[in-house]
């Protein structure tokens, strides 16, 4: 089955550059709107800019540090998400009342700008004025994220702890046991899904990956990310790398605590190859620290008490979700064909494996209890247990495939396969019974044999325009997003765009990675665009490839950033296909729209 598409995506995997315009027509006199400047005369004047937009800043989680110094000084971590690429901090304000610290954090938009639809992280390291405070408790309200802090002395420079007396013959130490380190282990979200025109879907929670073009989870602490039990933490003393003093386990909230620690400096750790982490975590990556090791190096001072020290946790496969089997839906996705073309020629009795890529796009996880099944069609012998190899969760894809053995008779033969469930119960794409992928053949004698590494792929990249005149129209090659006055190229190569010369094209062997990241031991070669922005890979066995290019790569990186694709999809710079020993393939084309 190959599902070939040309239609605007409306969503993006990487930055994707929007223009704001108008509809077309001349604006009539009236209040100007926040997007658009009118004038009520045709003679010049200077128009009144829109007022920005105002508003809360989104927190995420808060963390409250103490500096080791006395008087003591407190900042506060705050993290968030701000709208979009527009959209920056404004004011940062604190008050005290009585034994409360409110911070209120708002941001601005300035309206008419051309930025990115991503959500982009923010960090911002506010300081509290907790000079002369009294011993005790006091808690920090940012946005509405609560946190705490604990002074175990007066916070007043004369209030400094007095020179110990000498010891006596029998001294009673003192108790500086009272500090604590308390954190969470938490599942950071992150799914990539596919839409039906084929183009990869990040969640909530998801940003760009920097290692490649893929996403990954954001690293910021969400309410409605679940925390995980049964995680072992390690707390040493001294700088990190340090072990061996404590050991923790996390709650059913994902929450650990480390109490009664005398002042000094600890380093808390979570071994994801610790055998008792290894079942709990699986196969996965840390997101919340930039070098991908959950290691966090704290300096406590007497008394304090340290929250915060969280680890996000991204899985590679998503753990099996708990819902009820008994209403939940099962529904496959299609992602596309993995070999063996449709009418692909085979000897009677020959023996071939057909793969396919499925999405579930349903609510219920794929266990192992489920497999592929014959379910219409043309008998093409094949085993009858079909088995899936891992449980494969709402949104994740999977790669599958049946051995088959060409029947003896020439002919053509299409054989309709979907899944069952682990009671035998057979599903189809997107639900529907009567909806199936397969796999379809020619049985009968070869046909002259091409010479062999005898296929090709080409294409050409080109420049995909797409702006606004004086009049905020928008030019031909422009697309409007849903009717929201936004604006981006096209995807179609117009006679008038530009093609872009020495552009690096990669070539690998194998289907595209569903999450957009180049495998480099997977790479077979490389070539570049000519000055008509052609390129070209000759001479290529009949096989499984991807034709990706990456922006970001020190090749292509200064001659296309900033910008984004506009073709195959919205954000993707990457296609995949199959072709047959002899087969020319000269259509793999990839459109850039750069941004101003």
């Amino acid at each position: 089955m190959k599902v070939t598409i040309r239609r605007f995506i409306l969503f993006s995997l990487c930055t994707l550059v929007i223009l704001a315009g108008c509809n077309g027509e001349e604006p009539a006199p009236a209040t100007p709107s926040p997007d658009t400047a009118v004038s009520t005369d045709t003679t010049p004047t200077a128009s009144t800019p829109a007022e920005p937009v105002t508003g809360p800043a989104v927190v995420d989680s808060i963390e409250v540090l103490i500096l080791e110094s006395f008087p003591v000084q407190i900042n506060v971590r705050v993290r968030g998400v701000l709208a979009d690429g527009c959209t920056v901090i404004d004011e940062v304000n604190t008050n005290r009342s009585g034994s409360g610290f409110n911070v209120n954090i708002t941001t601005r938009r300035e309206t008419g700008q051309t930025c990115t639809e991503a959500q982009v992280p923010y960090e911002e390291l506010v300081p509290l004025d907790v000079a002369g405070l009294p011993a005790g408790t006091y808690t920090v309200n940012v946005n509405g994220i609560t946190g705490s802090f604990t002074l175990a002395v007066d916070n007043v420079a004369g209030a400094e702890p007095t020179a110990v007396p000498a010891p006596t013959d029998t001294p009673e130490p003192a108790d500086t046991n009272q500090a604590l380190i308390n954190g969470r282990i938490w599942h950071d979200l992150c799914a990539v899904s596919t839409d039906a025109e084929g183009e990869n879907i990040p969640s909530e929670g998801c940003v760009a990956s920097a290692a490649d073009a893929g996403f990954q989870a954001n690293g910021l602490l969400e309410d409605s990310e679940p925390g995980i039990p049964n995680v072992v933490v390690t707390l040493g003393e001294g700088d990190c790398p340090a072990a061996g003093l404590a050991t923790a386990t996390t709650d059913e909230d994902g929450d650990y605590v480390f109490t009664d620690l005398p002042a000094g400096v600890y380093c808390v750790t979570v071994d994801e190859t610790d055998a008792a982490n290894t079942a709990v975590l699986e196969t996965g990556v840390w997101t919340s620290t930039g070098d991908g090791i959950a290691a966090a190096e704290i300096t406590l001072t007497a008394g304090e008490v340290h929250t915060g020290v969280n680890f996000g946790w991204d899985y590679e496969f998503l753990p099996v979700p708990d819902v009820d089997l008994e209403t939940c839906t099962n529904s496959i996705e299609f992602v596309q064909d993995l070999n063996i073309p449709d009418d692909t020629l085979f000897a009677p009795g020959q023996e071939f494996e057909k793969g396919w890529r499925l999405r579930n796009n349903g609510t219920c996880p794929w266990t192992t209890e489920y497999g592929l099944v014959f379910v219409g069609g043309d008998q093409i012998p094949a085993p009858e247990t079909n088995l899936l190899t891992q449980v494969v969760v709402p949104g994740q894809t999977i790669d599958v495939s049946v051995q088959f053995t060409a029947p003896d008779a020439f002919g053509t033969y299409r054989s309709n396969w979907q899944l069952a469930n682990a009671a035998g119960e057979s599903f189809g794409i997107n639900g529907l019974l009567e909806e199936a992928f397969w796999v379809q053949i020619e049985v009968g004698e070869a046909d002259a044999t091409p010479e062999p590494n005898s296929a090709a792929i080409g294409g050409v990249v080109w420049e995909d325009v797409c702006f606004l005149d004086a009049n905020n129209n928008p030019s031909a090659g422009c697309a409007e997003i849903e009717d929201t006055g936004f604006y981006r190229a096209d995807g179609s190569l117009n006679f008038n765009e530009g093609r872009l010369e020495g552009i690096t094209v990669t070539l690998l062997d194998g289907a595209c990675n569903d999450d957009g990241s180049l495998n480099s031991t997977a790479i077979i070669t490389t070539t570049t665009t000519d000055d008509a922005g052609l390129y070209r890979f000759p001479d290529l066995a009949a096989s499984t490839y991807c034709v990706a290019i990456n922006a970001f790569s020190n090749d292509n990186v200064d001659l296309l950033i900033p910008g984004d694709w506009t073709w195959p999809f919205y954000g993707v710079g990457q296609q995949g296909l199959v072709i047959a020993e002899g087969e020319e393939r000269l259509e793999v084309d990839f459109g850039w729209q750069y941004s101003e």
